[in-house]
Order: structure tokens, then C-alpha cells, then sequence
């Protein structure tokens, strides 16, 4: 009996085994782009244009992608189809009849149109829409109609895309934007929000967001020095040229000099406003030199049947939670394993920790870089031993768990695969919210006190938010929601001086449910505010007893924050624990009713119980043999291939 479950289990592991895992999903990428009249203003010198085609130079040709401007009304200026050589040379050429002459800024039908087709999920596709506006929904002079628009977006357009595992990206250029809508559909789908002031800003902005959306194969840049190997097939260089610099030069290892004016006939140089995009294919074996500038958001991607392939990451994330980083090279579609190889590749995640991009406060590009290089930097080995985050030792999957020990802020990591013979890295940024909601309390002329909770919508799912203040007394008051999703109530002003607790319930956009309390003290003081401001330096510790605040400046009482869990974990309510043992006392008054029934005849039961023993353990043989024989097989096909590689 041993043996056969020992056969069964085996199958079970081929199945699960990562060497037999399923084909990369491909990439559907859409762009929505803003062609309203205030982008005259808002981006004076079409640097969309540029931007997009940057993001049509990138896409990797196995990738699906389509383009949608939109003002009034929504125009498909790409058709949407496979990324091909004669697809991107209609997308550069469509690219210039972007313009400003739209008159309403109809977000809703933009995404009703560039959606199509994704009604259903798909586990073949790894979906993404990127929209950039510079506004408002506008699509009436009525402003009830905006906002009936607005109101169908986040409850009827956002849950069905989430539905369908479509993960959306928004870039509001304007101070203008309607910036929390544009987290909102961001954060639902755990998409990526830049607020951006600067047109000029548009390109590296995309080229982040497009390393979310499309998976690439990336090698190491460090000093403007990278490396190709032998198992590289075609790169692409992109290097972002300041003004009044001088001409960007690739040097190659046998000290050759390329430019936008002499480079190799087989070589595609593209040149653009901002930046370089170089493209070779079979290029030449060795250390290659970029003579440019050094900038943190150059590129080096390759074409590769030696990849580096790592975990989804998500794009939001709250203090105190947990992830656990994965990464594994895959050569020709299957997991390198083997010891003898592996001994020699050294796997690590880098970390640079940054309190915000500067772009969001109308920073330059030589602020990015000095923001860059004077980040907080640390480094930590992934393991493959099965010790700490890693599952299973030797399976060719290294891990690493990641604690957000940076109270909130954006934060880069870089997962490097390295070795002798070659180098692959993986980058994605994240953002670290510190609080779910912003909380306000003012105290108003004739005493009373108004509390105002305004929830993270890229944090909590709108609906599912529910919010109470509970008195000195223990008595509940549940806060009314308005039209802004913004939570208000008014307290008494006998409450002055006392403590109250807001709490909120609500699910994360995960899927998960979320339980926090906020702890304040009523301020007696006319005309003053009282902001929430999260204690993360003492999340962890134990709570101290909030003490009265005197004058004019308020200090808040710590917060009771989960502590940190693996993801997709979170917080449960308290009201979940009651159910438990609800369920749990239920369960014992089943088996206390259970005791009392009559029992049925014991020898049918024992004669069924020893033909199903019997019946199992017959198909347990034969899949045991089956199990052994296909074991067998694969595994001296994987010893032969992996004999082969040349790392």
C-alpha cells in the first residue's frame, strides 16, 4: 500500500513539477490615449507621440496590442492584433496624427471600446490597459451626467474588467486629473498610478509601465557596461539622451563604434525625441559599452532561450505585509535543475527604496538620477534549500521573503541571476501605502465634532467598505457614506477630550477582508483639524494608552496595524471570529445529535469499506506503473538536455 501511494504521489509532483509547466502567457497590451482640447496645455509639444512609439519599438513580437485615442468620441488609431514588423510600422506612422482637438474627455466608452474582447478571463493572456487623460470624466455640459458616467466606470466597467483579469494602468497628466478615480482604477486591479506634471516625463513613465505589462528578458546594466552571451539571439539597447548631449555611441567588445549615423546595415537605430532605441540581432559575444550618460532607467533587453522568470509581483502593497520572491532560469521552456550548473549562478534581489519618484513633484531627469543613486540600497541572497520562503530544495526555484520595513513610499526591486558566463536581471517597482484611509476630525463653530474617513481606493475594493466610531460608552454609530465615497459623522461636543475608535471593514483588492481600528482623542479647540498620521514605528509593538493632546498641535494614538503576514493574507475582521466559533459550536451540537441516531448494519459497512480498499489499491498499482514509467522517461530526456547546456 505504501509504494502504490508513493506511485500516485509522484504523478501528482510530475504534474506540479515547474520543468512541465505550461507556456508562458503572452502579452495583450492596450493604450488609451487622451486627444481632448486641454492637451494643448497639458503637453504642448505632443510628447505622446514619442512616448507611444518608444512603447511600439518595445513590445516583444510574440505580444498582442492595440491603440485607442479618444475625446467625444473613442477612434481606433492601432488596430489590435499581433505585434509584427508590419504592425509596428503602422503603429509609428499613426502615432503622429495624435492631436488636441477633442472636445468632451469620455473616459467611460474609451475603455468600453478598448476592452473588447476580454469578457471572459483568459490564462493564455497576461492583460493590460493603459490609460493616459490629462482631465475629468467629461462627457456632458450636465455635470449629473459626469458624474452618472463616473459612477458606471467604478461600479460596472471596473468590476466586469477585474472579472476578466484585465490589470489596469492610468497616467493622470494634470494636476487637473481626476486623480483619485485614476487610483481607483489602478488600485482595483492592483494596476500601477503615476501622477505626472511634466510631458517630458511621459517616456520613462511608460517604460516602467510597460515592464509591467509585457514580460522581457533584461541582462544587467552597471556603469553603462553590460554583457551578451552566447544563448542571446537579438538585443535592444535604450538609452534616454539628454538635451545638448552629445550623440549616443554603442561600443562593441571588438571595440567597434556605433552610431545613429555608422552603425551595421543588419542594425535598426531609431532616434526620437529624448532617446535612443537600438536593436541588433545576433550580436557579437562580450562586454558591449553604452557612451552616454549614465541614466538608472536604460535598458539592455535580449532575446534568449536562457531566461530569468520570476513570481508576479504586485504594484500595491501595505505596510507590514510579507511577499515572497521567486525566480528560476528557464532554458527552452524548461527549469534548469540540474546542481552541477546551478553551484555557479548566484541569486539575489536587489532593493532601492525611494520616499517618491521625483517626476510627482515636478523633478528633472537629473533629480531621478541623483533620487536614484542616493537611494536606500540593500541586497539579499535567494536560496533554492528549502529553508525560510523557499518551498522545495533543489526544484531550480530560488526564494527570498521581502518585509516591508519601509513605512510607505516606492520601492524598486531587481531580481539578478549571475554567473561566469552570463547575467539576467528582472526589475519592478512597488508602491507601500501606510494607511488604508485618511481620516480628518474638525471641531465645528457650534462645538460638534465631524469625523471624515476618505478610504484608499487603490487599496479597498468601494463597496465593500463599511465604517463605525465607536463612543467612550461602547455605543456604535455607523458613518454615512456621500457621493465622493468619502465617510462622514457628527459627534457631540460633550465627547471633547474623550477617546473614540473608527473602525473600518472593507475587502483589499485582492480579494482579501480587512479589519483596522483607528484610536483618537476629540480635541476641545474651535476651527482646528485633526489628521490621522499612522504610528509604523510602533505597529509592532504594543499599544500604548493615547493621552489627552494639549494646544494646538495634535499627536495621534498609535494604530492597531495587522502585522505582518504573507500575501495574499490580510487582517480579518473580528466579526469572522465570532463565526468560527459559531460554525464551531454548531459542529458540536451535529455531533452530539450524530451520537444519538440509530446505527445502520456494521457488516455492510465493513464489507463496502474492504471493496473500496480493494478497488483502490488496484487503480494505485496502475498508476503507480504508469507514474514510474513516465517518470523514468522524462527524466533521462531532462538528464540529456541538461548534459547539453552551456551556462
Amino acid at each position: 500500500m505504501r509504494y502504490f501511494l508513493h506511485g500516485f504521489l509522484l504523478i501528482l509532483l510530475l504534474n506540479q513539477s515547474p520543468a512541465f509547466a505550461l507556456s508562458e502567457p503572452v502579452s495583450d497590451v492596450r493604450v488609451i490615449i487622451d486627444v481632448s482640447g486641454s492637451m494643448k496645455k497639458n503637453d504642448p509639444e505632443n510628447l505622446r507621440s514619442p512616448a507611444l512609439r518608444m512603447l511600439v519599438g518595445l513590445l516583444p513580437s510574440k505580444a498582442k496590442s492595440g491603440v485607442w485615442t479618444f475625446g467625444k468620441y473613442v477612434n481606433m488609431q492601432v488596430k489590435h492584433g499581433k505585434v509584427t514588423d508590419s504592425w509596428k510600422k503602422l503603429a509609428m506612422q499613426e502615432s503622429k496624427k495624435i492631436h488636441s482637438r477633442g472636445l468632451y474627455t469620455n473616459i467611460e466608452e474609451a475603455l468600453k471600446r478598448a476592452s473588447q474582447g476580454w469578457e471572459k478571463p483568459n490564462r493564455k493572456e497576461r492583460r493590460h490597459l493603459i490609460l493616459l487623460t490629462d482631465g475629468m470624466v467629461d462627457v456632458s455640459k450636465n455635470p449629473q451626467e459626469n458624474e452618472a458616467s463616473r459612477k458606471r466606470i467604478l461600479n460596472s466597467i471596473m468590476p466586469k474588467l477585474k472579472k476578466a483579469g484585465v490589470t489596469v494602468h492610468t497616467i493622470a497628466l494634470s494636476a487637473n486629473a481626476d486623480k483619485k478615480l485614476m487610483s481607483a482604477l489602478s488600485g482595483m486591479t492592483d494596476g500601477w498610478h503615476e501622477a505626472v506634471d511634466n510631458a517630458e516625463d511621459l517616456q520613462r513613465v511608460f517604460l516602467h509601465i510597460f515592464e509591467k505589462s509585457a514580460k522581457v528578458d533584461t541582462v544587467p546594466l552597471e556603469n553603462n557596461h553590460f554583457t551578451i552571451d552566447k544563448s542571446i539571439e537579438d538585443m535592444t539597447v535604450l538609452v534616454f539622451r539628454k538635451e545638448g548631449a552629445a550623440a549616443t555611441q554603442l561600443v562593441s567588445p571588438s571595440k567597434k563604434k556605433w552610431s545613429y549615423k555608422k552603425h551595421p546595415k543588419e542594425v535598426s537605430w531609431y532616434k526620437d525625441t529624448g532617446y535612443d532605441l537600438i536593436s541588433a540581432k545576433s550580436p557579437e559575444v562580450g562586454d558591449w559599452l553604452i557612451n552616454a550618460a549614465i541614466d538608472p532607467d536604460n535598458r539592455v533587453m535580449v532575446v534568449t532561450n536562457l531566461k530569468l522568470v520570476s513570481g508576479d509581483f504586485p504594484n500595491n502593497i501595505m505596510y507590514g505585509d510579507t511577499l515572497t520572491l521567486t525566480a528560476k532560469l528557464v532554458q527552452e521552456g524548461k527549469t534548469v535543475t540540474q546542481e552541477r550548473l546551478l553551484k555557479l549562478v548566484k541569486f539575489n534581489v536587489i532593493k532601492h527604496a525611494m520616499d517618491e519618484m521625483p517626476v510627482q513633484h515636478g523633478g528633472t531627469e537629473h533629480d531621478a538620477v541623483a533620487a536614484h543613486d542616493n537611494a536606500a540600497k540593500s541586497e539579499t541572497p535567494m536560496v533554492d534549500d528549502g529553508s525560510g520562503a523557499d518551498r522545495l530544495a533543489q526544484d531550480g526555484v530560488y526564494s527570498v521573503a521581502f518585509n516591508t520595513d519601509q513605512a510607505s513610499g516606492n520601492v524598486t526591486l531587481t531580481i539578478q541571476a549571475k554567473s561566469p558566463a552570463f547575467k539576467r536581471e528582472v526589475k519592478h517597482s512597488i508602491k507601500i501605502h501606510d494607511t488604508p484611509a485618511d481620516l480628518k476630525i474638525s471641531q465645528q463653530p457650534d462645538g460638534q465634532f465631524k469625523v471624515e474617513v476618505a478610504p484608499r481606493m487603490e487599496l479597498l475594493v468601494p463597496h465593500t467598505v463599511s465604517i463605525q466610531v465607536t463612543l467612550p460608552d461602547n455605543s456604535k454609530k455607523t458613518l454615512e457614506q456621500d457621493d465622493d465615497d468619502n465617510w462622514h459623522t457628527v459627534l457631540d461636543k460633550s465627547l471633547a477630550g474623550k477617546r473614540i475608535t473608527v473602525t473600518l471593514v472593507g475587502t483589499r483588492v485582492n480579494d482579501k477582508p480587512f479589519h483596522v481600528d483607528f484610536d483618537k482623542i476629540l480635541k476641545a479647540s474651535a476651527g482646528s483639524e485633526q489628521h490621522l498620521a499612522l504610528d509604523t514605528q510602533a505597529a509592532h509593538a504594543p499599544v500604548a494608552p493615547p493621552a489627552v493632546a494639549s494646544g494646538s498641535q495634535d499627536h495621534n494614538a498609535p494604530v492597531a496595524v495587522p502585522p505582518p503576514v504573507p500575501l495574499p493574507q490580510a487582517h480579518a475582521p473580528a466579526e469572522e471570529h465570532a463565526q468560527a466559533e459559531e460554525h464551531s459550536t454548531d459542529d458540536k451540537e451535529h455531533d452530539k445529535t450524530a451520537d444519538k441516531e440509530e446505527p445502520h448494519d456494521q457488516g455492510f459497512e465493513w464489507f463496502s469499506t474492504m471493496m473500496i480498499i480493494v478497488y483502490a489499491n488496484i487503480v494505485l498499482l496502475l498508476l503507480a506503473g504508469v507514474g514510474y514509467f513516465v517518470w523514468r522517461k522524462r527524466k533521462a530526456r531532462i538528464e540529456q538536455e541538461q548534459e547539453e547546456l552551456s551556462l
